[in-house]
């Protein structure tokens, strides 16, 4: 009986988390029909996948809404597309998607590594991330790295934890500043709403938060030295979805190359500004 009990259990188990992984029309069946949905989960990032009222817009967004009008427009299918999850945690989003299956898609800052490729499928990337080590306006700026134990000296780091970030904050330690200091944090919105509260506390955050720092007149300081361009964002996938290659084809002639196009300038200089324009300019170099 209680063996009966256990499989029971372990079933029911199983059977909920499967349920709450998320499912969306594979190419081939979206294909076969002329139409499909595609289920798409996010992480709320600034000037990426944000709110505006009751609607979901951000770079990200539209060029998804971009992708979907070439499938109608090239191949004669029709996507719907359904947002799912709450939008709130980055590993959340993450991990759903990794667990998922069919046309599930993963949006926001999510960065292509060697390891993640080994866990999801990945798009042509659609934007160098830029990530600033940052401070308030009090702190003193630092011109050499070598300096940061003696200039940082007094100050706490705040890192989200399983983020880049997280790595680029403890070879800071490692290499520099062995005393340091370190807060983990669950996300990186808290990082951020630590960094901006507390005048004694640094970071490294991404080129959104530093955008939404800048657009809420936060007291925030960027050390230039600290600059990192190493990055690339894309949008994931399950591995076994069928939809990267037609989002390779996309970003390969979509408007003669998706992200050299009139259109694609147009969505980063309407979500990103003015000022985003200018620091992606770094990336050139």
């Amino acid at each position: 009986m209680k063996r009966t009990l256990i499989l029971v259990f372990l079933f029911l188990s199983v059977t909920i988390s499967y349920a709450q992984n998320y499912t969306g029309d594979s190419w081939a069946q979206a294909k076969a029909k002329g139409a499909g949905t595609i289920s798409v989960a996010y992480v709320e990032t600034f000037g990426f996948v944000y709110k505006d009222g009751d609607k979901l817009t951000g770079v990200c967004v539209d060029i998804l809404n971009d992708f979907t009008k070439y499938v109608k427009d090239t191949k004669g299918v029709s996507l719907d597309i359904k947002f799912v999850g709450d939008g709130s945690s980055f590993k959340g989003m993450y991990e759903k998607v990794k667990s998922s299956s069919g046309g599930v898609f993963g949006l926001g800052n999510i960065t292509i590594t060697e390891p993640r490729k080994k866990e999801v499928k990945f798009s042509p990337p659609f934007i160098t991330n830029l990530a600033f080590l940052i401070t308030q306006n009090n702190v003193a700026t630092l011109t050499k790295m070598e300096d940061i134990a003696t200039t940082f000296g007094k100050l706490t780091a705040y890192t989200a934890q399983g983020t880049i970030n997280e790595k680029r904050i403890n070879e800071l330690k490692q290499k520099y500043f062995p005393a340091m200091k370190i807060v983990t944090t669950a996300t990186s919105q808290e990082v951020f709403e630590k960094l901006t509260s507390d005048p004694n506390g640094f970071a490294y955050l991404d080129l959104a938060f530093y955008l939404e720092a800048v657009q809420k007149r936060k007291s925030v300081k960027r050390h230039a030295i600290g600059d990192n361009a190493s990055e690339q964002f894309g949008f994931a996938m399950p591995m076994n979805s069928d939809w990267q290659p037609l989002l390779e084809e996309f970003f390969e002639k979509a408007n003669g190359g998706y992200t050299n196009s009139a259109a694609y300038k147009t969505i980063l200089k309407k979500h990103l500004g003015e000022i985003g324009i200018k620091l992606l300019q770094f990336t050139d170099k």
